[in-house]
């Protein structure tokens, strides 16, 4: 090294000039001098804060996730969710809870006690509009009288294929007040029925095997049925007997 001062080279760490006797200063500590920097320890305090925030967060969140479950805010939240999801279901379900489909290839019997008070409700009206379907007296008095055929022969979830029988030409008949029992009403309904498959037709009149009983005509048949299918879609079960 050489001295500051007089410029004459000096042995390395002397604190004294031996040719000029000037103090030398070392640089150990001068404030000038830069500090090395722990890059390892910085790299740690950082690593510290982030995982502490990390730490910080996932509580908040689990803070609010318990506290949502406690006061049943979320599932107040999934119920309304649920139940607009539902909602169209249970409205399409509800529409057609209770009905079978009906067409003229496959009417159940099990609608022919509503067939019945719609007929009733019509005031002798016809076509009288059931469901999807238009249908003539003709056609009334084939479904009713083919029901009660087939729920007295135990088959009330049976169907129907009703066609388009045309009506009675000539109907006729002696309508008297009287009291038909049920195997005669059952029996009546299927000689009927099996006319209308057999000959595409109403009956002018259907007979009573009873002596001194006169026949009834179609339009009383029908009369008969309406109240038979009206009574048995509230008790299921036919009636004892029919009073015409």
């Amino acid at each position: 090294m050489f001295c500051p001062k007089c410029g004459e080279e000096i042995k390395d760490g002397s604190k004294f000039c031996k040719h000029c006797g000037s103090q030398i200063k070392s640089n150990t500590g001068d404030v000038n001098t830069p500090k090395p920097v722990n890059t390892t320890q910085n790299d740690d305090d950082r690593n510290k804060k982030i995982i502490i925030a990390v730490l910080i967060a996932a509580i908040v969140i689990l803070a609010v996730v318990f506290v949502g479950f406690g006061t049943g805010l979320f599932n107040n939240n999934s119920q309304s969710a649920n139940s607009a999801n539902q909602a169209p279901q249970q409205s399409s379900s509800s529409s057609g809870s209770g009905a079978s489909a009906v067409s003229l290839d496959s009417f159940p019997v099990s609608e022919s006690p509503a067939l019945a008070q719609v007929i009733r409700n019509s005031g002798g009206n016809f076509p009288v509009n059931f469901k999807s379907l238009s249908l003539s007296k003709a056609q009334c008095l084939y479904i009713l009288t083919k029901s009660i055929s087939q729920i007295g022969s135990g088959h009330p979830d049976a169907t129907i294929s009703v066609g388009n029988p045309g009506y009675a030409p000539h109907p006729s008949g002696r309508d008297y007040s009287q009291s038909i029992a049920r195997t005669n009403y059952v029996d009546m309904s299927n000689r009927f029925s099996s006319w209308i498959e057999s000959n595409g037709a109403v009956p002018n009149y259907v007979g009573i095997y009873t002596g001194g009983v006169p026949d009834i005509s179609p339009s009383r048949m029908l009369d008969i049925c309406v109240s038979i299918l009206i009574d048995y879609g509230n008790t299921h079960n036919l009636p004892a007997s029919v009073n015409v």
